[in-house]
């Protein structure tokens, strides 16, 4: 009976709580470095989209990995990067922005400007996403919103990737049937196929 508790729903706020505290813990020079080495993993993947195509990035909140380097690389290999904006609906709105252009916004987030050019879902040639807690099948665990699992369920033909430190993963996350899963999930360490 544990065991199912573990799995289901429940488990997921303790999971939480967990990978937060690790993640938090490391120093900031650790987190630095390790996201230089994720944005390097990262690099040759970038390079195999077409220049022109969309990659939708994510401004690191608090202690997620850093996205600074995985922009300009994405940009001098002629790829368009969109960012997140909490929409009225679940799924999370695109627009086309630089680093510069984004803004404060809830739950400590940087957004775009609504004003900013929309990007379509279908055009998102590949999503790269942060989170709490990883596997290495693929299974992702946000903050418990649900924007990037209902964005990603609209976007089912993109490339999925998801960037963590090696600290965030685990055996296995605790999936719902809504959860999606990502393709990938880099790490300082490695770079997990699902």
């Amino acid at each position: 009976m544990a065991e199912q508790t573990r799995e289901g729903p429940r488990g997921k706020p303790a999971t939480r709580r967990t990978l937060l505290s690790r993640r938090d813990a490391l120093s900031a020079e650790q987190r630095h470095a390790a996201s230089q080495a994720i944005g390097d993993r990262l690099h040759p993947i970038l390079r195999g989209l077409a220049p022109g195509q969309i990659v939708a990035l994510y401004a690191a909140k608090g202690s997620e990995v850093e996205t600074h380097a995985i922009d300009r690389d994405a940009r001098a290999h002629g790829l368009i990067v969109a960012y997140p904006r909490i929409a009225e609906s679940r799924a999370l709105a695109f627009h086309r922005a630089t680093r510069e252009e984004l803004v404060a916004a809830r739950y400590g987030l940087r957004e775009p400007h609504e004003g900013a050019p929309v990007v379509e879902l279908a055009a998102i040639a590949m999503f790269v996403v942060p989170g709490v807690a990883f596997d290495r099948q693929g299974g992702r665990m946000g903050w418990g919103m649900g924007h990037y699992d209902a964005t990603l369920a609209q976007a089912a033909t993109a490339t999925r990737v998801g960037l963590g430190y090696e600290c965030q993963l685990v055996d296995h996350v605790p999936l719902e049937p809504h959860d999606q899963r990502l393709q990938m999930i880099i790490t300082e360490v490695a770079t997990y196929v699902a």
